[in-house]
């Protein structure tokens, strides 16, 4: 029984994503309790009180579109997964951070936990980077395979909220329309 399952666990593999259903930009935005531009400011590894490895990760409110925090508070994410010691866990779509990246963060409070999570995993996270001197928000959704049900029930592939890196100024644009729309005035 026991070279039974060690067989049948060698020949699983690796998972390389998870399915999730995608969310365009307007999803994100009404699903969001908090949307901000912000800076990563640092990470904390633990065990929560489920037993598994979370990592809450702190971050500086650069601007904020939706929401109670303010610029220049901080309020803490908190995402499945980090390190502790030399035991790691890693779950495929949940979000990376890197000390000192901005980032565009749609988050919702779990009420459950008290805690901040990203809206749709990878996807409520799309982080700036400099290309060629200009600020650009690059697409979330790292290590998930976006899925939606088309009419005849099936899954298929679908777009994200971006396809393409696209400047800083017109995506918040498009983030503060939606914002007034949806949220009204806060």
């Amino acid at each position: 029984m026991i070279a039974l399952v060690a067989s049948s666990l060698s020949a699983a593999g690796v998972a390389h994503a998870t399915s999730t259903e995608a969310m365009d930009l307007r999803a994100l935005v009404h699903d969001a309790d908090h949307v901000v531009v912000g800076t990563v400011v640092s990470q904390d590894a633990r065990y929560d009180h489920l037993d598994r490895i979370v990592t809450d990760v702190t971050i500086r409110v650069d601007e904020r579109m939706h929401g109670a925090a303010r610029e220049g508070t901080t309020i803490v994410v908190r995402r499945l997964g980090g390190v502790i010691g030399d035991v790691g866990l890693r779950i495929e779509g949940e979000p990376s951070f890197v000390e000192g990246e901005r980032v565009v963060l749609f988050a919702r409070l779990v009420a459950a936990d008290h805690v901040l999570r990203p809206i749709g995993m990878s996807q409520g996270v799309l982080p700036i980077s400099r290309e060629s001197g200009i600020e650009m928000v690059m697409p979330g959704g790292e290590g998930l395979a976006l899925v939606q049900r088309g009419s005849d029930g099936r899954l298929r592939a679908a777009p994200g909220a971006l396809m393409a890196p696209e400047p800083v100024d017109a995506l918040l644009a498009r983030v503060r329309d939606l914002v007034a729309e949806i949220h009204g005035a806060d």
